[in-house]
């Protein structure tokens, strides 16, 4: 009788121990790189910014989770009230009026967000 509950008790344990992909909660599951392939790339004047690391991080962590962008470069330079944003993206997964509006709800409304260059690659 102890035999069998020894036997109960170690695979109970090891069936505890195994954590499949799927019973993961969302927010600890890896998220998978998507491999955008950019053909256009639009440059942004963005007011309100603070900072390169911070703001800067914000708006490129933001971006980049829409699937369609690729690359987001910021040139913060300390003195200037507008800050420029080069962002190079798939036209055909998102528009210039979609980025806009993700730019100027990121951070409650911190920044305003004014295209300056829009052009293909």
């Amino acid at each position: 009788m102890k035999m069998f509950f020894y036997s109960l008790l170690v695979a109970a344990l090891f069936s505890c121990q195994e954590t499949s992909e799927k019973s993961k909660p969302l927010s600890v599951k890896k998220n998978k790189s998507i491999d955008v392939q950019a053909n256009s790339q639009a440059d942004f004047a963005v007011e309100g910014m603070v900072c390169q690391m911070g703001c800067g991080g914000s708006i490129r962590k933001e971006l980049k989770l829409t699937g369609a962008v690729e690359r987001v470069e910021v040139n913060f330079v300390e003195e200037q009230k507008e800050q420029v944003v080069h962002v190079q993206y798939d036209s055909m997964l998102i528009s210039i009026q979609k980025i806009t509006s993700i730019l100027a709800t990121i951070n409650d409304r911190q920044f305003k967000a004014s295209l300056i260059t829009n052009k293909a690659l």
